[in-house]
């Protein structure tokens, strides 16, 4: 009878601290939810805030640039330079200058190096996603992408719209191969391909009309 009770007690013991882990991870689960809910509804905040922002041409004010930039620059929670606007994927995201310190693949779509903004042209703006589960796997919906789809950069006040003309999957090598078309402004997308292990997926874009947004 002694020995019973002993044994009673234990799993007990076990029955009550595998209940507090299994409280513990629905408490950190939720947390984390709640905690990209609130990062979500932020960034969507600051994203819209750029693109409803309108420079002040009615007022001229005699200052540096570097003076002017910051002061910009307060208006918006993230300092996005521009937008990417991916409707086929349900895609908006925010994005930051080159040198900046979140214009990182690990925190967001990535503007890569040696890149051209859209008001260059003939030139090619590069960017780079993660693509799998976790929330910064911006780019994990990109394979659905189909010729002739529609890829939007809103920056400085107009709207650049590019049209999907070639994807492909390439070796990961840390480089990406593609052929630039001759008086061709274009956009090239880029994540790594979950079907295919060791391969990416590049999206190249064509640049077929802007307007003011």
């Amino acid at each position: 009878m002694k020995k019973r009770k002993i044994k009673n007690r234990k799993l007990s013991r076990v029955f009550i601290i595998g209940s507090l882990f299994i409280l513990l991870g629905i408490i950190l689960i939720s947390l984390k939810f709640f905690s990209n809910c609130y990062l979500d509804k932020q960034e969507d905040k600051a994203i819209q805030e750029f693109l409803d922002y309108k420079p002040d041409t009615t007022v001229i004010v005699e200052e540096s640039s570097s003076t002017s930039e910051e002061s910009q620059n307060t208006n918006f929670t993230y300092d996005y330079i521009a937008v990417l606007e991916i409707p086929k994927i349900s895609l908006k995201r925010g994005l930051f200058s080159i040198n900046d310190k979140n214009n990182n693949v690990d925190k967001n779509v990535e503007i890569l190096q040696n890149s051209d903004m859209p008001n260059v042209t003939n030139g090619t703006l590069a960017l780079a996603g993660h693509s799998g589960n976790s929330r910064i796997a911006y780019f994990h919906r990109l394979y659905k992408l189909k010729e002739n789809d529609q890829v939007f950069i809103y920056y400085q006040n107009e709207k650049y719209i590019y049209q999907v003309s070639k994807i492909e999957r390439q070796d990961k090598d840390g480089t990406i191969n593609f052929t630039k078309t001759k008086d061709t402004t274009e956009l090239i997308l880029t994540t790594c391909d979950q079907q295919n292990k060791g391969k990416q997926i590049v999206v190249v874009a064509k640049l077929v009309d802007k307007i003011p947004y």
